[in-house]
């Protein structure tokens, strides 16, 4: 947070991850300033123009074509073309040589250009869920030339991408853009990003001049007359969950129903989250559009008693030290989770709900996001993580489908269930009136099959000086955009400029 102010500046409560759509391990608010996908995701959750100013779908739903913005350049002055294009979404789809498309890809058949701003997108079935793979920040538009030019230094030292701001800086505590091209009237010339990843220190931040927006203020700290301060709270697009490993023994359904019937989800909320939240009985969080197609039955979460009673019949026993075990199989986990202050918290409060019962959780610390993928990948008994996708059956499906991850198949938990993956192909083949059976059916499967137990969902706020406009939280999305943003001449900014000219 040093260095000469920007126009606006936003307090973000993560570390940054690197800026390439390929490579990173995390999508970051600078990322939708710096880049362009096709498509954006509507208020009203269809699809809205981005890069593509309009787009047809054939008759048999089996091509869409693209019309891209004429004129399109990136950040380095390389025509954004078709060709360009395409080439930047089968390097999205295939990464760096996969043996398989990315699983998000798997409707698609081919990507082609047709002439310099016509992009074909083929597909294998026709998918009404298309616009969010074409929306989705994992397939924002990076010019290919330079990602390969620059290898490692892309989305780091510099980045390559057609949205109306260029990196100018980037660590995992900073970012800054400046605005590119022709500046409108009120429109900031430069945006910084800080990461504060301390909640009380990201409150305080409220009452610094510096900034002019801040992520997830707790509640406590959240004023809602503050004369200076709007503040948007929804119910993010986010889950937490707790994951166990098929080869630990949670291949097992009835130890799985037992482990899930021990956790009470509004403690969670209450001591995690501080109350801001809500407790998860689906893979889906409350504000997704498919949540209440699914209700969950009786004989999926069973009573605190109910569950200590099946632990037993299962031949569970305490040991000497009062930790269940059963043919040497100790209920003593290895649990990996993310580094951060939410996740200790819930770590915590699993900690002392589960130990009574003869369960034991250690914890092993990882700093988001590349370390905890890799400590994931090694396979732990455990792990406690968070999906944060603003399309909620996609994230589900991308995280539990038998070949979503590993790149030569299966999952983190080695689960390989062809029930739920026939369920998710069913979901992505579904028309659009087909679509909440085929999302009930997906998520009444995964609930009955797969080893992860949700615990709760965040509600996410987002605190804006109430001279910036235009900028604010929109439903089921990740990030606000900034293309619109503008901010008006009132007192406190004079202020601020003031201040900043006298340093």
């Amino acid at each position: 947070m040093t260095g000469p102010r920007a126009d606006f500046e936003e307090v973000f409560e993560y570390g940054f991850t690197r800026l390439d759509p390929v490579r990173g391990d995390h999508i970051d608010p600078p990322s939708v300033a710096i880049y362009e996908t096709l498509l954006t995701k509507g208020p009203d959750g269809l699809p809205a123009p981005g890069l593509a100013q309009n787009w047809q779908i054939s008759a048999d739903g089996m091509s869409w074509r693209l019309r891209l913005r004429e004129g399109a350049r990136f950040h380095s002055g390389d025509p954004c073309d078709s060709r360009a294009v395409v080439e930047a979404l089968e390097l999205c789809r295939w990464g760096e040589g996969l043996p398989r498309q990315v699983w998000y890809w798997d409707p698609v058949d081919s990507v082609r250009s047709l002439d310099d701003l016509t992009v074909e997108v083929r597909l294998l079935f026709p998918c009404a869920r298309l616009p969010v793979l074409l929306w989705g920040t994992h397939t924002a538009i990076a010019n290919p030339r330079t990602w390969r030019e620059w290898g490692d230094d892309f989305g780091v030292t510099a980045a390559d991408g057609t949205g109306l701001y260029r990196l100018v800086s980037f660590s995992p505590t900073a970012v800054t853009a400046e605005l590119v091209g022709t500046r409108q009237i009120g429109q900031p010339h430069t945006l910084r990003w800080s990461s504060v990843v301390d909640d009380e220190e990201r409150a305080h931040c409220l009452s610094s001049r510096q900034f002019d927006a801040v992520r997830e203020v707790p509640a406590t700290f959240v004023s809602s007359d503050d004369a200076r301060w709007r503040i948007d709270s929804q119910p993010q697009a986010s889950q937490f969950y707790l994951a166990l490993s098929f080869p630990a023994g949670f291949d097992h359904l009835p130890l799985r129903r037992a482990v899930y019937g021990l956790i009470d989800r509004d403690a969670l909320v209450a001591s995690a989250l501080n109350g801001a939240g809500h407790p998860a009985t689906s893979p889906l969080p409350v504000i997704d559009e498919f949540a209440g197609d699914y209700t969950p039955t009786v004989d999926q979460s069973l009573a605190r008693a109910q569950a200590t009673q099946e632990l037993a019949t299962m031949g569970f026993r305490p040991g000497a030290d009062g930790i269940l075990e059963r043919d040497g199989f100790v209920l003593d986990l290895e649990c990996a989770t993310q580094d951060t202050a939410v996740f200790r918290r819930l770590a915590n409060e699993l900690t002392q709900q589960l130990a009574p019962f003869g369960i034991r959780l250690r914890f092993n610390y990882h700093q988001p996001f590349e370390d905890f993928y890799r400590s994931v990948a090694d396979g732990p008994d455990s792990f406690l993580s968070k999906w944060l996708w603003q399309d909620g059956m996609e994230a589900a499906m991308g995280f539990s489908s038998s070949d979503c991850i590993e790149p030569a198949g299966g999952n983190w938990q080695r689960s390989m269930i062809p029930a739920v993956d026939d369920a998710f192909d069913s979901f992505l083949r579904a028309r659009e009136g087909e679509l909440r059976g085929a999302a009930e059916n997906a998520q009444r499967l995964f609930m009955e099959n797969l080893p992860y137990l949700p615990l709760c969902s965040p509600t996410e706020t987002l605190a804006v000086d109430r001279a910036a406009t235009n900028f604010g939280l929109s439903p089921r999305t990740l990030y606000p955009l900034y293309g619109d943003l503008r901010m008006t001449g009132d007192s406190r900014r004079s202020e601020r400029s003031a201040h900043q000219e006298d340093a």
